[in-house]
């Protein structure tokens, strides 16, 4: 359960497949960001919260004041082929490497979508990661 992936948990952060909801995990990240004077960043997966305003209205006051420095991570992706927006699966093909694929159309054509996922605190191009930047994303759980 250590040495078996592709990646590594970033510095004091819950392990990004740990079951844990997004105030606990906050508040037990909250005491380390204060041993961390170079910098800190914690991170919550969320769904698509456009319907659901007050949890992330809740969810930004608790970061407020519980936290030095936090951000909500969502997923809003784009299938150039047939126009799906939401989240676009990843997969393991038939060679058991992680690929993404539109639930819509079935497209898997890395260059055919738009993917964006927060990445060492960073927005990033996800379907141009590798596999072992790919398996930390695949393996990360909800927070609400």
């Amino acid at each position: 359960g250590i040495t078996d992936k592709t990646y590594i948990t970033n510095s004091y952060h819950v392990h990004v497949s740990e079951e844990i909801d997004a105030f606990t995990k906050l508040r037990f990240e909250a005491d380390f960001q204060q041993l961390s004077p170079g910098g800190a960043i914690s991170y919550v997966e969320v769904p698509n919260m456009q319907q659901n305003i007050d949890a992330v209205l809740e969810l930004m006051k608790y970061i407020y004041d519980n936290i030095m420095y936090a951000e909500i991570n969502t997923k809003l992706d784009t299938c150039q082929k047939c126009g799906f927006q939401g989240e676009i699966s990843m997969v393991k093909d038939e060679n058991g490497k992680l690929i993404w694929k539109c639930p819509q159309c079935g497209n898997t054509e890395a260059g055919t979508m738009n993917i964006i996922r927060r990445v060492c605190g960073y927005l990033s191009n996800a379907n141009e990661m590798c596999q072992g930047r790919l398996g930390d994303i695949h393996d990360r759980v909800l927070h609400l």
